[in-house]
């Protein structure tokens, strides 16, 4: 083989080998685009996910509500009592989720815990049979207003995500 011939089989090897190094860094920004693309959808779908679970947080929570009326109102205070534990657990949980997460609810929760410690004592007192007067409509009325809140925000929630889908 001549010279000339290795010299050409050279260029033609070095002009490849560039070609291939382009190609090998379009495909490899490629990849990193798909993989920021894959990651932004990631987290998207990170944050409804979370975004549900609250809502269903909360709507487990105005359940519980109602459940604590219907007891109330037939003065079954014992299992109000228990439901009112739960339910201060499960809005302790809410607000705790909601500070280390994205999520900001527009419920005072401070407000709504104190209404309830005086709702759980009162109950706590009856069941003790220690003389303590409950006014069934009253109570009614804060849970009431309670429940009202959180199914604002779950309604205000819901369009939120119907409008991210």
């Amino acid at each position: 083989m001549s010279d000339e011939f290795i010299k050409w089989i050279g260029i033609i090897g070095s002009v490849a080998s560039l070609v291939g190094i382009y190609y090998a860094i379009k495909q490899i920004n490629k990849t990193l685009e798909a993989a920021e693309a894959a990651k932004e959808a990631a987290l998207k779908t990170r944050k409804v996910i979370s975004r549900n679970l609250l809502l269903s947080d909360v709507s487990t929570c105005t359940r519980i509500i109602e459940e604590i009326k219907l007891f109330v109102r037939s003065e079954k205070y014992e299992p109000a009592l228990i439901r009112v534990t739960d339910l201060v657990s499960q809005l302790i949980q809410i607000q705790e989720v909601s500070k280390s997460s994205s999520q900001t609810l527009q419920v005072n929760f401070k407000e709504k815990l104190s209404q309830l410690s005086v709702i759980r004592k009162s109950f706590e007192k009856k069941i003790a049979k220690t003389p303590v007067k409950i006014y069934s409509v009253a109570v009614i009325s804060q849970l009431a207003e309670i429940s009202d809140d959180l199914n604002k925000f779950i309604g205000e929630n819901k369009i939120v995500i119907e409008e991210n889908n």
